[in-house]
């Protein structure tokens, strides 16, 4: 096969990474010198900058004894305030004199030599250089300025820089980030080729490849507008909605399993298509946020908004044995409170469970106060590991909607026509005697020449015979078995139960063979389950060595040769009135049997004659009895003198209904009707798919202030509050979880809207203005451009929290549209390109991985939202960390359309997430993650060289090459190439390319069944009008194309 010529044009066609591992070191020398750290503002004679300079250095070395966390304050001193820096100490010393370092404590101690004077301590293991050190004395002469943490102050909408006039600004991204780079001497790289630009964005807004006919459709058009109208497109298409879904689903820690113990399912995949929706729809982002926190504290909250609250039931659960309720309540509100504050404040709130936060001023009273929010849940602590913990909803597709109101309109006039029967009824009773008729003792026959209405025949094969070859004793039939040892055939689930009267006999009539007689007979009866039976003969049937209640003996064997009846009262085996029986079963020990005509005999019972007098059927069960439903046997306990108009009526519609012979022979076919519209619309209620919402118990649980954050150690009460020092509340907002929302997408909020910009920032260029998109405290990262995420974050609220016309900002900028080419200049000065002067280049996340190459093999199945799927996956890799007991310690493949659906819809088990997604950094989602780790390793070859999908995908992609490619190798190669990589090859791919096909088709037509190997990767069906040695070789060629850096790198 020559291996080894894969792997040389491989490394031919590669290209280089923009991004090395080599240069790391340069980076962060760099970042110093480009004006990022400490070195440029040192060495700048204005005064160092707070936010920038000053307060990363307080918050490494000193906050952990003098910052926000009170329980580890030493002498009362936060150099995170202001007024408690300058304020004078009980030593009589002052931290911080502005303007006057030399009798300023704080630069006397990090600057004296004496180890016992020296601040931070020797043993803290942290030191301060000569630099900083001197730069916090410049800060403290040029007046100590404390403007406070960048991110806690609201932005606002800074002044557009000045354009520059050799660089073409399309918009206000374009004139901050061209003036940044005008200020570090670097300049933009042209606008990327068109090919590439239309792959870039398309990738970036739906997560897909663009077909080769929007490539033509792009690269034909030479209008000016050309470009946005692509990005108009793609931001209307399903598909967009289906990518940003899933970039928030990691933030939203959405899984398929409940994450501990048995793993088991959970029903929660209506949340993931809410998400869709939602952003297909472009939900404003304040309403995003207020549906997903508390859609169902709305007032009248729709179907939608309950099911958006799925997002807060995405957490881990658990239901192991000997797990503390009271534990697991905290856990859960705990894990609701740091993913809100990750998500939407770009906090790290858990560091403030256990004690007040070292960094950030955020208390640990703070923090359980947030905490209250999420702690008043009806769910269960302990939910099973069941499909559908409480509280849930059912969420029927528009298609299930309308079948639904179709049913119930149906039912709705099928039960009018029987209300207006009864309605129009001119019943006159024809009794009318003082005296009423003795009752007769009446047959009440189940089974006779047919089995029941909905009756499943089981057991051994039932055979009907009949006279005169056969002894029948009733009708025409009777049924008929011989066998060795214990026999039976029995039926359940008839539609409609026998119903167990007062002093009720169960018969059966039996004829045994005088010529081979059975040793036992015996009769059972099922009302949910097989306890109740009665046996003659010898004791070789079920039970029938014992005698009690449910179990009666009942004698020698009956008479052979003839018809004989078998009695035994319900009572005898243990039932009682009312009663449903909806099974029978006829059991035998050897010989040969007929049975015939099965039922039972009342105490007393009315006859036709006598049902049709509603005074009869009244005396009746006043005197004899008999099942009734309760509210009607309350009217028939009452003296009819004493009855009111009300009940008068209710008596007699139930009597027409259900016992007066011409009106129940009337009524039939309506009732009919109804009933069989009622179990399609029961049925149609089966199949709609339900998932988890959020909803507030009625009565709070009280929340506390919890000393190192174990449940156990109740502290202060606390109230539900947000922290006013970010934001202040809202006046007159509820305290609840809507509230709490409210807060959160205030216009002037300072976090929001700031780290939702820059998580979408991120999405495109790989890092986000700040790179710690998840931390904008005091330990995060600083902005590279601070005024533009301003701008962009005040922009942002006034535009209406409109998402798609902020990323049409981003993707509509000059800034965005640059080439990725980078220059060993630019590679040196700005490697992680944070700068921006060259476009965005980094590789694809998992998903997008596998949907491009479903995609371009034709594979891809882009049916939208629904339950979740198991495409293929290694064998038994579930098993190792499966419980006893769980509905997901096995691994079962689907089958057909199911295993090329986009990778969003992928089952999601959280134990072991899928692992060819995980190999590229997919998160297992057990938590909220908001910015994803993006790796290079080994694995991730050997996942695109053998993973069964990507090699069925390359044998697909190969059939449309030879389909759709052209009459010749050159055409098909330059299909393959456009279809992945949107460019044509140069000529040295090109020929590189034909050679290598050359030869592997040689190969191959040597080795056919090496060919047959290979196409017989995954379960979609082959072409067989294709040469298999051919197909062969063009799939080495686009299993090539589909493994080159290029392929899976967006650049």
């Amino acid at each position: 096969m020559a291996p080894h010529m894969y792997h040389r044009l491989a490394v031919s066609v590669v290209r280089p990474p923009s991004s090395l591992s080599g240069h790391r070191t340069v980076s962060r020398a760099l970042c110093l010198i480009l004006g990022w750290g400490l070195v440029a503002a040192a060495a700048d004679d204005s005064v160092p900058d707070f936010n920038r300079d000053i307060l990363p250095l307080l918050s490494n070395n000193c906050f952990k004894c003098h910052g926000p966390d009170a329980t580890n304050r030493v002498n009362d001193l936060r150099l995170d305030r202001q007024p408690s820096s300058v304020a004078e100490l009980e030593s009589g010393h002052t931290a911080v004199v502005p303007g006057d370092s030399a009798n300023s404590e704080l630069f006397r101690r990090i600057s004296s030599a004496d180890p016992d004077v020296k601040m931070p301590p020797v043993d803290s293991r942290k030191t301060l250089t000569d630099e900083q050190i001197r730069l916090i004395q410049k800060w403290i002469d040029g007046g100590a300025d404390w403007s406070g943490h960048w991110a806690f102050r609201s932005p606002t909408r800074r002044k557009l820089p000045a354009p520059t006039d050799d660089w073409q600004a399309k918009n206000a991204i374009d004139r901050f980030i061209h003036a940044s780079l005008a200020n570090h001497n670097l300049f933009p790289e042209p606008r990327a080729a068109r090919e590439s630009l239309i792959r870039r964005v398309t990738l970036d807004l739906t997560g897909l490849p663009p077909t080769v006919q929007h490539i033509d459709d792009f690269l034909n058009d030479s209008s000016a507008q050309a470009f946005e109208r692509v990005v108009d497109r793609l931001l209307k298409s399903t598909k967009y909605g289906e990518h940003m879904a899933r970039i928030w689903l990691d933030a939203a820690r959405y899984g398929d399993t409940h994450g501990l113990h048995l793993d088991n399912e959970r029903s929660i995949w209506p949340y993931r298509d809410w998400v869709i929706e939602a952003f297909n729809r472009n939900q404003p982002f304040d309403a995003f946020t207020i549906e997903q926190l508390a859609g169902d504290l709305l007032p009248k909250p729709s179907l939608g908004q309950r099911v958006a609250t799925g997002f807060n039931r995405c957490n881990v659960t658990t239901s192991e044995g000997g797990s503390i309720d009271d534990e697991y309540y905290v856990r859960y509100a705990v894990d609701r409170v740091e993913t809100t504050a990750t998500v939407w404040l770009g906090l790290t709130a858990g560091c403030a469970v256990c004690h007040d936060h070292k960094f950030d001023p955020l208390s640990q009273k703070e923090f359980y106060q947030l905490f209250s929010y999420f702690f008043s849940l009806t769910e269960r602590a302990m939910d099973g590991n069941a499909l559908l913990p409480p509280p849930t909803v059912k969420v029927p597709s528009a298609a299930q909607g309308e079948e639904k109101v179709k049913l119930t309109s149906e039912m709705g006039a099928a039960n009018q026509a029987v209300a207006q029967i009864l309605d129009n009824a001119q019943y006159e009773d024809s009794f009318r005697g003082s005296e009423f008729p003795a009752f007769k003792k009446l047959d009440k026959v189940w089974f006779d020449d047919a089995l029941p209405d909905g009756a499943n025949r089981q057991g051994t094969l039932w055979e009907f015979v009949g006279a005169p070859d056969h002894p029948v004793f009733s009708g025409k039939n009777s049924t008929t078995r011989t066998g060795e040892g214990i026999t039976q055939h029995f039926f359940t689930g008839a539609k409609d139960p026998f119903a167990i009267g007062k002093e009720d006999i169960l018969f059966a009539y039996v004829f045994l063979d005088p010529d081979n007689p059975p040793e036992t007979v015996q009769l059972q009866f099922n009302d949910g389950q097989w306890e109740h039976r009665a046996t003659w003969g010898a004791d070789k049937c079920f039970g029938a060595g014992r005698d009690y209640e449910g179990n009666r003996r009942k004698g020698d064997l009956p008479e052979k040769g003839k018809w004989v009846r078998l009695e035994v009262s319900a009572s005898e085996v243990g039932l009682k009135p009312g009663a449903k029986l909806n099974g029978w079963a006829f059991t035998q020990f050897g010989g040969t049997v007929h049975w015939d005509k099965a039922g039972s005999v009342g105490a007393s019972r009315l006859s036709p004659e006598q049902q049709e007098s509603l005074a009869i059927w009244e005396h009746y069960h006043r005197t004899v009895g008999g099942t009734l439903p309760k509210n009607i046997k309350t009217i028939v306990g009452v003296a009819v003198a004493e009855r009111n108009e009300t009940q008068t009526k209710e008596l007699l519609r139930y009597y027409l209904e259900n016992v007066n012979p011409a009106y129940v022979a009337q009524l039939a076919e309506p009732k009919q009707k109804a009933a069989e519209l009622k179990k399609r619309l029961d049925d149609l209620e089966k199949a709609i798919p339900a998932t988890l919402v959020m909803e507030d118990r009625k009565k709070a649980r009280q929340a506390h202030v919890l000393e190192r954050g174990e449940y156990t150690l109740a502290k202060e009460p606390v109230a539900s509050s947000v922290p006013e020092w970010i934001a202040p509340a809202i006046e007159g907002a509820p305290k609840n979880r809507l509230g709490l929302a409210q807060w959160l997408v205030q216009p002037r909020h300072p976090l929001t809207s700031r780290v939702t910009v820059n998580r979408y920032w991120q999405q495109f260029f790989g890092i986000g203005l700040v790179r710690t998109s998840e931390d904008f405290g005091v330990q995060g990262e600083q902005p590279s451009h601070p005024e533009l995420l301003d701008w962009l974050a005040v922009d942002f609220v006034e535009s209406g929290w409109d998402i798609k016309r902020f990323l049409k900002q981003i993707v509509m900028s000059s800034t965005y549209q640059q080439s990725s080419r980078v220059t060993q200049e630019k590679l040196a000065a700005d490697p992680e390109n944070r700068l921006l002067a060259r476009g965005p280049r980094f590789r694809l996340d998992a998903e997008v991985i596998r949907d491009q190459a479903l995609a371009v093999s034709g594979l891809l199945i882009e049916k939208i939202g629904g339950k979740s799927v198991k495409p293929y996956q290694p064998a038994g890799l579930w098993k190792p960390v499966g419980f006893g007991g769980s509905n997901t310690s096995v691994f079962v493949q689907d089958k057909g359309d199911k295993l090329y659906r986009r990778s969003m819809y992928t089952f999601w088990k959280r134990t072991v997430p899928p692992p060819s997604m995980a190999t590229f950094d997919a998160p297992d989602r057990e938590t909220c993650q908001v910015r994803r780790a993006r790796t290079n390793t080994p694995l991730q070859a050997l996942v695109l060289m053998n993973d069964v999908q990507f090699v069925e995908a390359a044998r697909k992609f190969a059939e449309r090459v030879l389909k759709e490619g052209g009459s010749n190798v050159q055409d098909q190669i330059g299909f393959a190439f456009r279809s992945v990589l949107t460019r044509r090859p140069n000529d040295f791919e090109m020929q590189s390319l034909t050679n290598t096909f050359n030869e592997y088709a040689r190969e191959f037509s040597a080795t056919p069944e090496a060919a047959a190997k290979l196409l017989s990767a995954g379960e979609s069906p082959r072409d067989d009008q294709l040469d298999s040695n051919t197909l062969a070789a063009w799939t080495m060629i686009t299993h090539l194309l589909l493994n080159l850096s290029e392929t899976v790198t967006k650049e």
